[in-house]
């Protein structure tokens, strides 16, 4: 992909948008003693000459994923490559697992009461259950796009 800037202007709007510090600590539980620092930048993350690694600059909603990538300068014009990935490398499995594990979990324990009467109370957990998976899966998803959008207009990327 390429970029409307050049090199130098890359770098400055890396500068003016970042709010220096390791992405990976944003989004982990020490993240509160960065609650009361600077988030009117857009970005949080590192970067270089040639490399960046970003993530969004929220105090209380984060992104769970990392914008890393690169950037030279290659026939007159900026190239860039990026990737969006999670924190951790198995995150986005674990989040599947969680979700499976908590319907077969509150669906065993609500049918093993053996009664005779089945009630309505799976039918309103499971409801429960799964719109709140829905709900987690696409505000994730919501987040991830965001920031990616947020970096393409900011720094005028061009597919």
């Amino acid at each position: 992909m390429h970029s409307n800037l050049n090199i130098a202007e890359f770098r400055n709007r890396l500068k003016n948008f970042t709010k220096t510090g390791h992405p990976k600590l944003k989004l982990s539980p020490f993240a509160i003693f960065s609650m009361f620092g600077d988030s009117s930048k857009t970005f949080y993350g590192l970067f270089d000459d040639v490399t960046f690694s970003l993530t969004s600059n929220f105090r209380f909603n984060p992104t769970y994923y990392i914008l890393r990538g690169n950037y030279k300068t290659l026939n007159g014009k900026l190239e860039v490559k990026y990737e969006l990935v999670p924190r951790h490398k198995y995150q986005l499995y674990w989040w599947i697992f969680i979700a499976v594990l908590g319907f077969v979990v509150f669906n065993s324990m609500l049918l093993s009461n053996h009664s005779e009467s089945i009630s309505e109370l799976p039918l309103i957990v499971n409801m429960f259950l799964f719109f709140m998976i829905t709900y987690a899966y696409l505000n994730i998803t919501r987040k991830r796009k965001k920031l990616e959008k947020n970096f393409i207009n900011i720094f005028e990327i061009i597919k």
